[in-house]
């Protein structure tokens, strides 16, 4: 069982950092204007950190969300970094990503790491 557990740890932080990625291409392939891709490839994966670190970061203990919300924030901020891949044009990994996220979620309150 603590494999389990450990693993679903590890594709969690896979997750956020795939999420990342996605934010960044979405924001690069969203216009053809080089200065505007720069600013939105930087904007929103920065966002993503921001909103992150307040509310669900593991050491954010003041702000951070009670388990309930904590995983609804977190099926939002995924489900934004699915559709984030999908408009990116990259609908396999989109599918792929969303489909780990479900997984993950699932496991994440199965094994109650909130």
């Amino acid at each position: 069982m603590t494999s389990l557990k450990n693993g679903n740890l590890a594709l969690a932080f896979a997750l956020e950092l795939a999420m990342l990625a996605g934010f960044a291409l979405a924001g690069w392939n969203a216009t053809p204007v080089l200065w505007l891709r720069l600013l939105l490839a930087v904007a929103l994966p920065a966002m993503a950190i921001f909103l992150w670190a307040v509310w669900a970061a593991p050491k954010a203990k003041k702000r951070r969300l009670k388990p309930g919300p904590l995983m609804l924030f977190k099926v939002i901020i995924f489900g934004f970094a699915t559709l984030a891949w999908a408009l990116a044009g990259a609908g396999l990994i989109a599918a792929i990503f969303g489909t780990l996220a479900a997984i993950n979620l699932l496991g994440a309150w199965v094994f109650r790491q909130y």
